[in-house]
């Protein structure tokens, strides 16, 4: 499925008060092309493909015409982006600016309400394969969608099925507290990721289907409640093909490395002479065998990744970050070594400049007391 989202530097530098509808934002700023279509598929979701570089916002629409009247949904996101956490942040989906809206009633076309239903089946993509950021009200938990999705950005796929990330190098879910909620954030936020967190999905469609769980358009709960019981399998589904992938792609490369070996030799016997670097077989075949070295390593990758309970993009990403705070060290390391050796050199030429002027002053006093004396000799002889 793909899924339309906007640069996240254009909603960075976006300098009105809230964000546009999706029909506006292709209109009216069709040169800055702030809208990109990305593909997102369960296999994605699984490996965590969009989950550093892609951003889905989870928040309630304030007013039916209207998901952020006084802009403070805006700010909220605009402070997430702009922080640590969100710096690198590339794309964002949120549902008012990223789906084709029917505001005014009745002004929606076929093609745009063909890729809002499109976009609306498979949203949960979106909360289960990304970092999702959510902007807590004080009504966000008595909504439908907004609850759906809070449960899906605390989980992470395995290969038995959904389990709770929260705690765990999988988590991927930020919250801030917006309107009223912000005076009491820390208490608000715990109670959300406390009703959420550790829910299997046989518990959330338990909880999201009873009757005090609003939501605007009824069609929408009934379409996707059968979906969360259905989530595990889904999951466990993407897990086998990318299984099977990473196995079918290791044993085609492996066979055209063979191929391409066979050519080489064949090529050298006929020729009764080695290859050069440069030969066109010789290219071939070893590019070949590091098609084949790369496939191994992704199947090796994922395999740990499993082994270890990890997101394996989040594995790429913590493994990076280790690597980087490794070369910190080192440079630190360095550094510190760096400035014990300049201090000892500073120490050793200090001394041996105060050696000097000792010696320089000794000299002087021997060549003082030796010239009192020359005179003392001389003054008695006179006398």
């Amino acid at each position: 499925c793909t899924f339309f989202m906007l640069s996240a530097d254009f909603v960075r530098q976006f300098s009105g008060t809230n964000l546009p509808f999706y029909q506006e934002i292709r209109e009216k700023f069709a040169t800055e092309e702030p809208l990109v279509e990305v593909a997102l598929s369960y296999a994605d979701v699984v490996k965590g493909t969009h989950i550093e570089t892609t951003l889905a916002v989870s928040h309630r629409w304030m007013q039916p015409d209207d998901p952020d009247p006084d802009g403070e949904q805006l700010k909220a996101l605009k402070g997430f982006l702009n922080s640590p956490a969100g710096k690198k942040i590339e794309r964002v989906w949120i549902d008012s600016a990223c789906m084709p809206q029917d505001l005014p009633k009745g002004s929606r076309s076929e093609e745009d309400a063909a890729a809002f239903k499109r976009m609306l089946k498979e949203v949960n993509r979106l909360y289960l394969g990304t970092t999702v950021l959510i902007l807590l009200d004080l009504s966000y938990v008595s909504r439908f969608w907004t609850q759906f999705e809070s449960w899906m950005s605390m989980q992470f796929a395995t290969p038995d099925g959904l389990k709770p990330a929260v705690g765990t190098e999988n988590e991927r879910h930020h919250i801030v507290c917006i309107q009223n909620a912000a005076s009491q954030a820390t208490l608000y936020t715990k109670a959300l990721v406390d009703s959420w967190a550790d829910q299997t999905p046989e518990q959330a469609h338990c909880f999201l289907s009873k009757p005090d769980v609003t939501v605007t358009n009824e069609n929408d709960k009934k379409g996707q409640l059968p979906k969360i019981k259905a989530l595990d399998a889904t999951v466990q589904g993407a897990f086998g093909d990318i299984s099977r992938s990473l196995e079918d792609e290791l044993a085609a490369s492996e066979a055209a490395a063979v191929r391409a070996e066979a050519e080489l030799t064949a090529w050298e016997t006929e020729n009764d002479a080695k290859a050069g670097e440069k030969n066109r077989l010789k290219v071939a075949a070893r590019q070949a065998a590091s098609a084949v070295a790369a496939a191994r390593l992704a199947k090796e990758e994922h395999a740990r990744a499993i082994s270890s309970g990890v997101v394996p993009a989040m594995m790429k990403r913590a493994e990076a970050a280790a690597l980087a705070e490794a070369e910190e060290r080192r440079a630190e390391e360095q550094r510190v070594c760096r400035e014990a050796v300049d201090r000892s050199r500073r120490e050793a030429e200090e001394r041996a400049r105060k050696e000097a002027v000792d010696r320089s002053r000794r000299e002087a006093e021997e060549q003082r007391v030796r010239r009192e004396a020359v005179d003392h000799s001389r003054r008695e002889a006179e006398e």
